[in-house]
C-alpha cells in the first residue's frame, strides 16, 4: 500500500490523490508534533544533540586561541547538524530509526552538508558586513544597502532552514544539492508568510536557547530540527504533487 507521501497522481483522480497527501502545514500543528516527537525518542535525539553540543564546545576552545580559525571551522557544525535532522525526517517519515543513523548521516551527507555550512557561513558573513556598511554610511544610498542586505539574510535563512530537511529526506536521497537549494527556494517563494513565520519561530528559539546554554546543549536543536522537518516535508510533498499536476495537465 502506498503511503501518504508516496500517492500516484492521477490513479484514483487528482481530488483523490491529493487528499491522500499529508495536510498542509500550520506551524502550531507542527510544534506539537515535533514535541511529541522528542518525547518518544527523547533518547536517540538527546544524544545527537550531545554531539552537536560537544563540536560546538570544541570550536569554543578553538575560538578561545584563534577566533578566525573557528570562524573558519564553524561549516563542521554542519555534520553533526545533519545527523540531527536526519533522525528528524526518518521519525517523521515513520521509519525505524537509531542513533547509528545521526552518525551515518556524516558519511552519507557530509560532503553537502558541508557545502551547505561554507554557503550559509559566506552568505552570512557578506550579508552582515553589508547590514554594518550601510547602517554606516550616511544618506540614501547606505540605508537602502542595509535594507537590501537584510532583507537578503532574512530569505537566505529561510532557504537554509526549509534546505536541512530536504538534503537527508529518505525519499529523496537522489537529490543533489543543487535540486535540494531549488525545491528550498521554490517553496519559500510560494510560501513567503509561512516561511517568514517558520523561520521567525526558529530564529526566537534559538536565541533563547543560546542565552540558556543547558537547553542549547541538551535538546535545543533537535526541537528545531523535529518542527521545521515537521512543517518542511508535508509542505515539499503537496507542492511537489500540485507542479506534478499542473504539467501533467499542461501535458
Amino acid at each position: 500500500m502506498a503511503s501518504r507521501a508516496e500517492v500516484v497522481p492521477g490513479a484514483a483522480g487528482p481530488r483523490a490523490a491529493i487528499a491522500d497527501l499529508p495536510a498542509a502545514p500550520a506551524l502550531g500543528r507542527a510544534i506539537r508534533a515535533g514535541l511529541s516527537d522528542l518525547y518518544f525518542n527523547s533518547l536517540r535525539m538527546v544524544g545527537a544533540n550531545l554531539v552537536w553540543s560537544g563540536v560546538l564546545g570544541c570550536l569554543y576552545l578553538v575560538y578561545l586561541a584563534w577566533p578566525f580559525g573557528a570562524l573558519a571551522a564553524s561549516p563542521l557544525l554542519a555534520l553533526p547538524t545533519a545527523g540531527i535532522f536526519r533522525l528528524a525526517a526518518l521519525i517523521v517519515r515513520g521509519e525505524m530509526s537509531s542513533f547509528a543513523d545521526a552518525l551515518g548521516a556524516w558519511r552519507r551527507f557530509g560532503a553537502r552538508a558541508l557545502v551547505l555550512g561554507v554557503l550559509v557561513l559566506l552568505a552570512g558573513v557578506v550579508f552582515v558586513v553589508n547590514v554594518a556598511a550601510g547602517l554606516d554610511a550616511s544618506g540614501y544610498a547606505g540605508w537602502s544597502l542595509a535594507t537590501l542586505a537584510f532583507w537578503g539574510m532574512a530569505v537566505g535563512s529561510a532557504v537554509a532552514i526549509v534546505a536541512w530537511p530536504l538534503l537527508v529526506d529518505p525519499r529523496r536521497d537522489d537529490r543533489d544539492l543543487a535540486g535540494t537549494f531549488r525545491l528550498a527556494g521554490l517553496l519559500v517563494l510560494a510560501f513567503p508568510l509561512r516561511f517568514a513565520a517558520l523561520t521567525l519561530v526558529v530564529g526566537t528559539f534559538v536565541v533563547a536557547s543560546t542565552i540558556a546554554f543547558a537547553a542549547l546543549a541538551m535538546v535545543s536543536v533537535s526541537i528545531v530540527a523535529l518542527v521545521v522537518t515537521r512543517y518542511v516535508l508535508p509542505a515539499s510533498d503537496r507542492f511537489q504533487f500540485q507542479m506534478a499536476e499542473r504539467a501533467r495537465v499542461r501535458g
